[in-house]
């Protein structure tokens, strides 16, 4: 089968397609066919070896997929041949077959294409775990979300929207502010023309709750932004700088990690909570039981994933650029097609 190895790290150009085996599944993984991927930007941090959930290298780069199950190990129960899923995993998807174990093999919405399928589990999961489960959202709050143009900015602000929220987006351009408007933002921040933190304390004063990725001053700000009460979840540090053969990034990157100060958080009364939904994967019961509310709380609400690009399998060097270029909006998926062969 075709598949993207990671062997080195560096500029998209090392992504390069190559013949490898294909896989079989263990006792209680199921086989996928992939039919569509979703390309996230922890990703493009793993190819330049600034991730650190990536495995050891040589490893096939992807954390999600669509496809059809035309495998199962043999302890697998419920999950059959022909069954379409939505998979994820914390790398293998870039490739035409994958195995996942079977409770990260989840019921595809027979509702959404499969480009939507893709673009749902780790954009839509990340931002229902930091706004429904560690934010605790509640109808009449107010909430910022940074990077709202984005995969996991776009599932931000659609699922706040439906939880009965104020919603305030960053984005960089005209067209991803008209993009977040159009899915719900009440206001639009372009924060290479504006300061978000001026804008908002003249606006409003505060917010109840901040979904954070950046780092660095954004990181500071938004802190400074939160009401008494309020909340701010990190789920990404985008503006990483560190290269380890660069001992001058080392300083950069330390100093706009994000941190927290105890005092400061009891002085004004606001919490900071980290999320990662890759290290929830190993707790079965948990990602079953997240998966049906989220699921159950789209179709709900008739949510449909903003699918920005697609680009060919045969493209990945492409869509990581894409994605780098910070151009992008809403979801990149890769297609396969299969039928072309």
């Amino acid at each position: 089968m075709k598949a993207y190895v990671l062997s080195k790290t560096g500029r998209p150009s090392v992504l390069r397609m190559q013949e490898v085996p294909e896989p079989s599944p263990e006792k209680h993984e199921v086989k996928i066919r992939t039919e569509a991927i979703g390309l996230n930007y922890a990703e493009v941090l793993s190819r330049r070896g600034q991730y650190s959930w990536a495995p050891k290298k040589p490893y096939i780069l992807g954390m999600e997929s669509t496809g059809e199950v035309v495998e199962v190990g043999s302890e697998v129960v419920g999950c059959q041949v022909g069954d379409k899923v939505i998979a994820g995993n914390q790398f293998g998807s870039y490739a035409e077959y994958n195995c996942v174990p079977q409770h990260l093999a989840f019921p595809a919405i027979e509702s959404l294409s499969p480009e939507e399928n893709t673009a749902l589990l780790v954009s839509f999961m990340t931002a229902w775990v930091a706004l429904q489960k560690q934010a605790r959202l509640q109808a009449g709050e107010s909430v910022l979300i940074h990077a709202a143009a984005g995969g996991l900015g776009t599932a931000a602000i659609q699922l706040a929207k439906a939880m009965g929220c104020k919603v305030y987006g960053t984005a960089s351009n005209q067209g991803k502010l008209d993009l977040i408007k159009k899915l719900g933002a009440d206001e639009a921040i372009n924060y290479k023309e504006q300061d978000f933190y001026k804008v908002l304390k003249e606006k409003v004063g505060g917010v109840d709750a901040v979904m954070e990725v950046v780092g660095g001053d954004v990181f500071r700000k938004s802190i400074q932004l939160l009401n008494p009460f309020g909340r701010l979840v990190v789920v990404g540090y985008a503006s990483i700088s560190f290269k380890a053969w660069n001992p001058w990034t080392w300083w950069k990157t330390w100093k706009d990690a994000p941190k927290v100060n105890v005092m400061n958080m009891a002085q004004n009364n606001y919490g900071i909570s980290a999320s990662h939904v890759g290290y929830l994967t190993a707790i079965e019961d948990l990602s079953a039981s997240m998966w049906k509310e989220l699921t159950r709380f789209v179709q709900d609400h008739q949510i449909k994933p903003h699918v920005g690009k697609v680009f060919d399998f045969e493209e990945m060097a492409e869509a990581h650029a894409y994605m780098e270029s910070r151009q992008s909006s809403g979801k990149i998926v890769i297609k396969l097609n299969h039928d072309s062969k």
